[in-house]
């Protein structure tokens, strides 16, 4: 009170009684010792759903309460606030939520005046949650939490437990990764590394669902091309893999050669065939000797174009592509490696002769 009058000892304890009169019967107070009863977590416009979930004390799990609600979340977000007060009105309770929303309106209830909207069903719902919290005589808590955050607790597990049952379909039920992928960016809007961690797709793929979103398209920032290293950006992350023949190693003619197209490190390896037995057990060794690479850049003969050799590049995380056919520039650098092997070993073959 601003006067320039000096309050009585009386007056002034009458005041402080007051105060305190009026602070011990708001049921709205701060006390982080209430037990955790529930938590709810509002369900979006697609689904119409209204969520709510609490921890059962007597069982030690988690229960339910899913209502379909129509309207927006700004309809069904209320909906679910009004049953967890009617639930557990007879009980100390904290409320918790990731709609910061919700925690504005609650907060602020007890000392706010309602007046008219011009949405009839969400002022009928504002109407009766401020109803429940004035006639309310037990205590509670309101508190706001970030939606979709990996924190251990029982806070957040609650959330992660409401987060599915406010989906509009269960993902479970669809067979096909890729309508997973676009169910799961449009409830949660991930970016396209979060999608390529998560679902184990192509970067492009990732992008491709990110920028057909029409809510994230807009906050995109525009790529920039990364150009073309036909030599790769780092060791073991493309090859160049070829079959070549020497007549005078017999029965091992066929010298299968491995280029790493960042180091220049060569693996060479002679065998009875260029089938695909071969080639996997040429690749076994380079693989051993030279470490496993990311690509693989072959022509198009019978054994890189078999089945079988897809299968084996599969199992090892190796993507394998084909060159041109009847296109040998494409293989430029190990037919040069073939042009110096065969130069070393004629050379070598007429230093023997002489001797």
């Amino acid at each position: 009170m601003d006067s320039p009058r000096t309050l009585t000892p009386e007056a002034r304890d009458t005041i402080t009684e007051v105060q305190e009169a009026l602070s011990s019967h708001q049921a709205h107070c701060i006390k982080p010792s209430l037990p955790l009863q529930f938590a709810i977590r509002d369900g979006s416009g697609a689904s119409h759903k209204s969520v709510m979930t609490w921890m059962d004390h007597k069982t030690q799990k988690w229960e339910s309460d899913v209502q379909i609600v129509e309207g927006s979340p700004q309809i069904a977000e209320p909906a679910a606030v009004i049953r967890a007060f009617e639930k557990f009105k007879d009980e100390p309770s904290n409320l918790v939520t990731d709609s910061s929303y919700i925690a504005g309106i609650a907060m602020m209830a007890e000392n706010a005046l309602l007046k008219e909207v011009s949405n009839p069903n969400l002022h009928k719902l504002i109407s009766t949650l401020f109803c429940l919290i004035s006639h309310r005589k037990q205590p509670y808590h309101i508190m706001h939490v970030r939606s979709h955050t990996d924190l251990p607790g029982a806070i957040t597990e609650g959330n992660r437990k409401a987060d599915p049952l406010a989906m509009s379909v269960e993902t479970a039920n669809i067979p096909d990764i890729f309508a997973q992928v676009k169910l799961s960016h449009a409830f949660y809007h991930q970016n396209a590394p979060g999608l390529v961690k998560m679902f184990r797709l192509s970067k492009d793929q990732a992008r491709a669902i990110v920028a057909t979103c029409p809510n994230c398209k807009n906050y995109q920032i525009p790529s920039m091309s990364t150009g073309v290293n036909p030599q790769g950006l780092n060791s073991c992350q493309l090859w160049q893999t070829d079959v070549t023949h020497f007549p005078s190693f017999g029965k091992s003619k066929y010298v299968h050669v491995s280029v790493n197209m960042f180091s220049g490190a060569v693996f060479v390896s002679a065998h009875a065939g260029e089938d695909t037995t071969h080639t996997t057990k040429h690749f076994l060794f380079a693989f051993a000797t030279l470490g496993v690479p990311e690509q693989i850049k072959t022509d198009n003969g019978l054994a890189y174009a078999s089945h079988r050799l897809k299968d084996f590049f599969n199992q090892w995380w190796v993507k394998c592509t084909n060159g041109i056919p009847a296109n040998p520039t494409g293989q430029s650098i190990v037919e040069k490696i073939h042009q110096t092997i065969k130069s070393s070993q004629s050379a070598a073959e007429r230093n023997y002769v002489s001797r």
